[in-house]
């Protein structure tokens, strides 16, 4: 019974050992395979507090692939005042050259020679202005350079010099051989080449260098003080009107008119449109039917047909200039046009 005992203490004992020399030699594997799969925190590298790490569960940034920028909400004033700038920069860089209409715009001088004989110039080229001293103007005085375009008349609205002539022949039989453009006159339309700056004054000639160009500047371009063009759009607060005209000219020229064209509207700041206000452009279709003892053909309107919507960016004191925001067919010269308000669908 003794020696029974004996043994199993021994045996106890034994196992005791075992247990208590596996164990460190179990956490030394285990702490040695963490040290290898995870790095260590050293003493020289900053610990993100929480919250500030890259990638935040229900995190408060968005990312913008297009620009690379991001918008920090947690910081919505800086934001916003830096997306609002780049938006305001590229509309004065998209719209400075939309051009207008006018008929008094008066030039304060003009484009006379460009060095070496240059034809045309979209800078840094110095050229000469036939403005110095005599007229007032310093160094470093900015000009918009323009042309005068060709005249434009209203293509529904007819002029009174036609109606009164039109009158007058059927009067006395005599036909005019030079017959009058039997549009309304409306004015020119300018074309906006660029802006130059005065480098060195003279009494009557000045050297200056072109420090922008939307097309080549050329002699016999004319000047105007410069302006900086300003998007006045959200200057004036939003009201109904009751407005309605018509599209006269298109900066190009286009037969169809679409997405981001340039147009002119024979109403203008005198007529209550401000920048920033949206026009319908329309148009009414309608159906035509002979009547055999009738020398015109019947036609019956119909409801009004909404091609597209413009944008007012600049006015004058009877027409304005308006790019297109959105087209579902192209638009023409003489479609009508209409005041959108803001409760209006569409």
């Amino acid at each position: 019974m003794k020696v029974l005992i004996s043994l199993v203490f021994l045996f106890t004992s034994v196992l005791n050992d075992a247990v208590f020399v596996v164990q460190p030699a179990w956490g030394g594997d285990l702490k040695t395979t963490f040290e290898n799969e995870v790095a260590g925190i050293t003493p020289e590298m900053e610990i993100l507090p929480t919250g500030k790490g890259a990638l935040e569960e229900n995190g408060n940034r968005e990312v913008v692939a297009n620009t690379g920028n991001y918008t920090d909400y947690n910081n919505s004033s800086k934001a916003g005042s830096h997306d609002y700038s780049v938006r305001k920069k590229n509309v004065v860089e998209k719209y400075a050259n939309a051009g207008f209409i006018s008929s008094d715009l008066v030039p304060v001088g003009t484009i006379t020679k460009l060095l070496e004989d240059k034809l045309g110039s979209t800078g840094p080229d110095e050229i000469f202005v036939d403005i110095g001293r005599r007229q007032g103007i310093e160094k470093g005085d900015r000009f918009t350079v323009y042309k005068q375009d060709r005249y434009i008349y209203h293509p529904v609205l007819r002029g009174g010099m036609f109606e009164k002539l039109e009158e007058y022949t059927r009067r006395t039989g005599y036909e005019h051989r030079t017959m009058p453009h039997p549009g309304k006159p409306v004015g020119h339309r300018v074309i906006i080449q660029g802006v130059i700056e005065i480098t060195d004054l003279g009494d009557e000639v000045s050297f200056a260098r072109v420090v922008k160009a939307y097309d080549s500047i050329e002699p016999g371009n004319l000047l105007t003080p410069y302006k900086k063009f300003m998007d006045k759009s959200s200057m004036y607060p939003e009201m109904d009107k009751s407005i309605g005209g018509y599209i006269v000219a298109s900066m190009d020229d286009k037969i169809g008119i679409s997405d981001g064209d340039f147009v002119y509207i024979d109403k203008g700041w005198d007529d209550q449109v401000r920048p920033g206000d949206r026009f319908e452009v329309y148009s009414v279709p309608d159906i035509e039917e002979d009547i055999w003892y009738k020398p015109e053909t019947k036609k019956t309107p119909l409801l009004p047909y909404v091609r597209g919507e413009l944008k007012i960016i600049d006015t004058q004191k009877k027409t304005a200039t308006a790019v297109v925001v959105k087209s579902r067919v192209d638009m023409v010269i003489g479609n009508q046009v209409r005041f959108k308000r803001s409760n209006h669908p569409g």
